[in-house]
């Protein structure tokens, strides 16, 4: 068993060209020979009392335990509780343990279904090890644009669109997929029946900007990288609570309005979201900021509107860049209070070349203190004179 996986960590440092060569059917066979393989467990045999547990001061959607040579990575934000043994090529598992999956680190061949994952790989300076993503046309990052444009990085879809066999000539190590409620792992069961572990990363779930730039670690630890993640969280934690001190003690914070309407509901954030963790930091009033019935949740067109009357500042009308725009979609938003002063301000300043990707949803989220700057910015000028904002620009 031991050999078979040793093999196959070698097969990763030949070309394509070699495999085809030997014949894809070999190594499927291989591969689903190497799975049908896997030490068995049972249900009552699990590693208790770790040596030592990841240190995660924010982050709530996964927990990293050690045991001496093994690190049991556990997630709880997706499907089930989905638990990964994370191991180099040499090791065998540890016998009596319950894991979904294995993961040989480091891991050195990566397809990705977000571009999310690219910004946490490439703050951990392992850019080269993408091979494969989704669609790049939503890429921001001119480091994954030219290895796309290069062949280095290739486009193979996702979910149901994707093409399998093209992500296999690419002999990932690991998939890293969105979490998706209620999606499940279906979509790329034949990986898994392959042995090529599928990770579903839920960073998004998170409640607090620091939460979501914390799955830093989660990368850190699939890359065998985890003192540089240390470092670069503890940069990113200091500089985005410097930032939220300096608005503690304002008195008198900016009403605003967030978002737009969907069809016939404008859905809005509530008080254990992200967005709101933000609104609060940057020193907004916003109307919903107590209410913690949901994450996200509709509420009705006219009482969005009744606030929007008197609202200070709107922030994230949708996709739009100007405001003619957003009159064009409804003539009532011209009531708006923000609309006649005319501040209104989007985070898309910074659109890639083709119009489609949004590097706010792609770098903001291992950067929240440039996003948090840029509220404060709009919401309170004085405190951060020297700062231009980065990824909102106000709409003309």
């Amino acid at each position: 068993m031991f050999l078979l996986r040793l093999v196959l960590s070698r097969l990763h440092w030949l070309s394509v060209s070699t495999l085809s060569q030997l014949g894809w059917m070999s190594y499927i066979l291989l591969l689903i020979y190497l799975t049908s393989c896997q030490h068995s467990t049972s249900p009552d045999s699990i590693l208790a009392d770790p040596d030592s547990v990841q240190d995660l001061s924010y982050a709530q959607g996964f927990a990293i335990n050690y045991h001496q040579n093994t690190r049991v990575l556990e997630l709880f934000s997706t499907y089930d509780t989905l638990r990964y043994l994370l191991q180099s090529n040499e090791e065998e598992p540890p016998s009596g343990v319950i894991y979904d999956q294995v993961i040989r680190t480091p891991v050195q061949r990566i397809v990705t279904q977000s571009t999310t994952h690219l910004a946490f790989l490439k703050m951990l300076n392992s850019a080269d090890a993408v091979v494969g993503l989704d669609n790049a046309s939503y890429v921001c990052d001119s480091t994954f644009i030219q290895q796309v444009d290069s062949g280095q990085i290739q486009e193979v879809g996702s979910g149901n669109s994707l093409n399998t066999e093209k992500a296999l000539a690419l002999l990932p190590d690991l998939i890293l997929v969105s979490h998706m409620p209620g999606n499940g792992l279906s979509a790329y069961q034949k990986f898994i029946e392959l042995g090529i572990p599928v990770l579903s990363v839920a960073e998004w779930t998170e409640g607090t900007p620091l939460g979501k730039v914390e799955w830093l670690k989660l990368f850190a630890a699939l890359l065998d990288k985890e003192a540089l993640a240390q470092t670069k969280f503890a940069r990113t934690e200091e500089a985005y609570t410097s930032l939220a001190q300096i608005t503690q003690a304002i008195a008198e914070k900016p009403e605003v309005i967030v978002g737009s309407p969907f069809q016939d509901s404008w859905y809005v954030p509530g008080a254990n979201s992200y967005r709101n963790a933000l609104l609060q930091d940057a020193g907004a009033t916003w109307a919903y900021s107590q209410d913690s019935t949901a994450v996200s949740f509709p509420v009705a067109f006219e009482r969005m509107y009744d606030l929007g009357l008197k609202a200070d500042i709107w922030l994230d009308p949708g996709q739009t860049l100007s405001a003619k725009e957003i009159q064009g979609i409804d003539p009532r938003f011209a009531d708006f209070s923000a609309f006649q002063s005319g501040k209104i301000y989007n985070s898309n300043r910074r659109l890639n070349a083709l119009g489609s990707g949004n590097d706010y949803y792609e770098s903001g989220v291992v950067y929240p203190q440039r996003i948090l700057a840029d509220l404060i910015k709009i919401l309170h000028p004085e405190l951060v004179p020297h700062h231009q904002l980065y990824y909102y620009q106000q709409l003309p």
